[in-house]
């Protein structure tokens, strides 16, 4: 996944680890190596909709590195601060998993979510009828 839509990333240190209390996943860096929270709730999902989960937390990690570091702390201080910037950093993030071909698997990772209750805003990104439309429209 990396290798195929994510160049960038290929000489980073990413790991995945089990944790994300109330997430079912984030994505939080420690220097230069990044991790990716997977909530204990989400280790039985189907691969299709982790791999939905992990395409949308990797384009955070390469949105981030396209930035210098003072831009993305005050994009960070933005996102925690404002749920105006949050919604729309997270929408842009879910168009971008759908641009790189991950349309498919991020509906699959709402479905799974939704069966264990988690409901989804505006705030979250896309609406589940909004990926849906995208990927049927071709855009995947």
């Amino acid at each position: 996944m990396i290798l195929r839509s994510f160049p960038r990333l290929r000489r980073r240190r990413i790991s995945i680890v089990r944790g994300g209390e109330d997430d079912l996943l984030s994505y939080t860096v420690e220097g230069d190596h990044h991790l990716v929270a997977v909530n204990e709730c989400l280790l039985p999902a189907p691969d299709r909709a982790l791999i939905g989960g992990l395409a949308h937390e990797l384009v955070h990690i390469d949105t981030d590195l396209r930035m210098g570091w003072f831009l993305r702390e005050l994009a960070w201080n933005r996102y925690l601060s404002s749920h105006w910037c949050r919604m729309r950093e997270e929408r842009a993030t879910e168009l971008r998993v759908i641009e790189l071909g991950y349309g498919r698997n991020l509906l699959a990772f709402v479905r799974y979510a939704h069966r264990l209750g988690r409901t989804f805003s505006r705030e979250h990104g896309l609406l589940y009828a909004e990926i849906g439309r995208a990927v049927r429209k071709g855009t995947e």
